[in-house]
């Protein structure tokens, strides 16, 4: 009310106390982590919320549910998923984002349906198989009413609108499952029968190099090769080009009016052989990368470009990127193709 706008600045029993029907569901402890808006968050706070689960697991949780703004909730979901999952195993339990697309003070919020939701589905959620994408989920709402709330898996969501109550949607996934509120009762209906196939439960969760750091590039007209240069000279670990359609980046000189996009080439290749990561991720959000249909995706692998045949959304693509090259780096060729923990399905269930 100072300013007239929201600021991010919510006490954790300020939850509690406005949301009175979370203590029917279950005994819940609360911990505040920070207050901040997400778009300000960074890999260190990726592990902070890593090791804040492993504390309430280790204390006798049975589920985890991580309040966080929505701007950025589809990287984080993704970045702790990797860290229970991406060696194989899954959470001690259920890990659930949510958060509201309308502020606590209005009379159109969803905070308190998708904190409902949430809570619900840590409690009594299915085992966690982690071969679906499920070591992490977000609950958003489902539409524009009230009623039911979405479950996304944590590797395959992504915010879609920057306003509506139902923002997030599923990318080359299916939505795991609603839940219903209703007046008098809480209900989970599953989209999916989960497979039976069970991995072993990870006591010691993974974390993000933060000394790491990468570069994201966006494939159109105004893409320099300097970008690429500044990138190699500050010592980038990795940069993720967003490429159009299958995963294609301006290269070729046709006409010979060009030189830039030459150059383009020249500086990718060169930061490659020095030892850089150039991983190519999708501008069109849904649908996979592949190189091996045009050529120009063929000569772009041979300038050292990784990603293609990939069905991973693509802010999910550099996240795995950067645990793949915290955990992993003397495997980073074949792990990046893998399917870890649900982000790379073989098919695409749309």
């Amino acid at each position: 009310y100072k300013t007239g706008a929201v600021v991010a600045r919510l006490e954790p029993n300020e939850l509690l106390e406005a949301n009175p029907k979370l203590a029917e569901i279950a005994q819940i402890s609360v911990i505040r982590l920070g207050n901040m808006w997400s778009d300000d968050m960074r890999p260190q706070h990726w592990n902070s919320i890593i090791e804040a689960s492993k504390e309430a697991f280790n204390s006798g949780s049975e589920g985890v549910v991580i309040c966080h703004g929505t701007d950025t909730m589809h990287f984080s979901s993704s970045a702790i998923a990797f860290g229970w999952s991406g060696n194989g195993g899954v959470p001690p339990g259920r890990i659930v984002f949510t958060g509201s697309q309308r502020s606590s003070d209005r009379g159109s919020s969803d905070s308190s349906e998708n904190l409902l939701a949430a809570t619900y589905w840590a409690a009594y959620g299915p085992e966690v198989n982690g071969d679906i994408g499920d070591s992490t989920v977000v609950i958003m709402h489902d539409s524009s009413e009230d009623g039911t709330c979405a479950v996304f898996s944590g590797v395959s969501v992504r915010k879609m609108h920057s306003s509506r109550r139902d923002a997030f949607k599923t990318i080359n996934n299916k939505k795991l499952g609603i839940v219903n509120i209703n007046r008098n009762s809480i209900e989970i209906n599953l989209t999916n029968k989960i497979p039976t196939t069970k991995r072993n439960v990870e006591t010691n969760p993974t974390l993000y190099n933060t000394e790491l750091k990468f570069t994201h590039l966006i494939s159109n007209a105004h893409l320099q090769p300097e970008l690429i240069d500044f990138a190699k000279s500050m010592n980038h670990a990795g940069i993720i080009f967003h490429g159009t359609g299958l995963g294609h980046l301006p290269i070729e000189n046709p006409l010979g009016d060009a030189p830039e996009n030459e150059k383009i080439a020249n500086a990718i290749k060169n930061y490659t052989e020095s030892g850089g990561v150039a991983l190519i991720v999708g501008q069109c959000i849904n649908g996979p990368i592949n190189l091996d249909v045009y050529s120009k995706g063929r000569n772009q692998q041979e300038l050292g470009l990784i990603g293609s045949k990939s069905n991973t959304p693509p802010d999910t693509a550099s996240v795995k990127l950067h645990w793949i090259l915290s955990n992993h780096p003397q495997k980073l060729k074949s792990m990046i193709e893998q399917n870890l923990c649900g982000e790379n399905l073989e098919t695409m269930d749309l």
